[in-house]
C-alpha cells in the first residue's frame, strides 16, 4: 500500500496529484472495511463495494483466503507522522480473521465425496446414540434392581422381627406353664383328705411330674428349635444384607460411570451441533457467493 503521503510534502501536481487522491480515497475506503470488520459489534453491512480496491480484496479481508500484507515506512522524521499511521492501519488489518477453506468445484465426484462424509458423521452419530440409548436402558435397570434389593432387604428384616416376637411368646407361655405346674404341685401337697387318698398322693404326684416334664421337654425342644431357626435366619439376613450392600455399591459405581458418559455424551452432541451451525453458516456463505 502506498500513496498515503502527504501532497504538501511530495508536492504532487497535475496527473500525480489526482492519482494521489484517488489512492487516498481508496485507502480511506479500505481502512473503513478493515474498522467493520474488527469492530466487536455485529454489523450487518461490509462496505466492500466503496471502491475497487475493497471489492477486489473482499475475499482477502475475511474471507477465503490466507492474506499477507506489507506495510512500508519511512525512517526519516519528515514521514513520522506517516509511518505513525501506516503501523496503525497494518494492526487494525492484522485483527481480522479469516476463515480459509479448500476450494473444490462442485462437480458430481466433489458432491458425491460431501455426501459420503455427511453420511459417514450421521452413521456415527446414530450409532453413538444408539450406545448411549442402550446405557439409559442399563441405568434403569441397575435402579429397578436396586429397588427389588430394598423391598427383599425390608421383607428379610421384617421376618426376622416377625421371628423374634414369635419365640418371645414361646417363652412366655413355658414360664406361664410352669407356674402353673407349680401351682398344681403345691395344692395336691398341701391338700388333705382321706386316707386312702393320702396314699394315692405319690402315685398323682409322679403322673403329674411326668406330664409336667413332657410338657417341659416338648417346649424345650420348641424353644431350642426357634433358636436355631432365629440364628439361621440372623446369619442369612447378615449375609442377605451384605450381598445387598456391595450390590448397591456396585450399582452406585455403575450410575457414575454412566453419568460420567452421559455428560462426555452431551459435551458431543454440543459440539457437533457447533460445527453443524457451523458448516450451516459456510454453506449459507457458498451460496451467497455463488449467488
Amino acid at each position: 500500500l502506498a500513496g498515503s503521503e502527504r501532497v504538501h510534502v511530495t508536492g504532487a501536481v497535475g496527473r500525480r496529484l489526482e492519482e494521489s487522491k484517488k489512492i487516498n480515497a481508496s485507502l480511506s475506503a479500505l481502512g473503513n472495511v478493515i474498522a467493520a470488520l474488527t469492530d466487536r459489534r455485529e454489523r450487518s453491512h461490509i462496505p466492500y463495494r466503496d471502491s475497487k480496491l475493497t471489492r477486489l480484496l473482499e475475499d482477502s479481508l475475511g474471507g477465503n483466503c490466507r492474506t499477507t500484507m506489507i506495510a512500508t515506512i519511512a525512517p526519516s522524521l519528515e514521514s513520522f507522522q506517516e509511518s505513525l499511521s501506516t503501523l496503525k492501519f497494518a494492526n487494525r488489518a492484522k485483527n481480522i480473521q479469516n476463515e480459509a477453506h479448500v476450494n473444490e468445484d462442485l462437480d458430481q465426484r466433489t458432491m458425491l465425496r460431501k455426501y459420503e462424509r455427511e453420511l459417514r458423521r450421521l452413521r456415527d452419530e446414530l450409532a453413538r446414540r444408539s450406545r448411549n440409548v442402550v446405557d439409559k436402558r442399563a441405568l434403569l435397570v441397575a435402579e429397578e434392581q436396586a429397588k427389588r434389593a430394598e423391598a427383599d432387604k425390608l421383607a428379610a428384616l421384617t421376618a426376622l422381627q416377625e421371628r423374634s416376637r414369635e419365640f418371645l411368646r414361646e417363652k412366655e407361655e413355658k414360664r406361664q406353664l410352669e407356674l402353673q405346674i407349680q401351682r398344681l404341685q403345691s395344692q395336691l401337697l398341701g391338700g388333705g383328705g382321706s386316707g386312702a387318698a393320702l396314699h394315692e398322693v405319690p402315685a398323682v404326684r409322679a403322673m403329674v411330674q411326668r406330664e409336667a416334664n413332657k410338657v417341659k421337654e416338648h417346649y424345650e425342644a420348641r424353644i431350642r428349635a426357634l433358636e436355631a431357626e432365629r440364628q439361621d435366619a440372623e446369619g442369612s439376613a447378615s449375609a442377605e444384607v451384605d450381598r445387598y450392600k456391595q450390590l448397591l455399591l456396585k450399582q452406585r459405581d455403575i450410575m457414575i460411570a454412566l453419568t460420567a458418559r452421559l455428560n462426555e455424551r452431551d459435551e458431543r452432541i454440543n459440539s457437533l451441533q457447533e460445527e453443524l451451525d457451523a458448516y450451516d453458516r459456510y454453506q449459507r456463505q457458498l451460496e451467497d457467493q455463488l449467488d
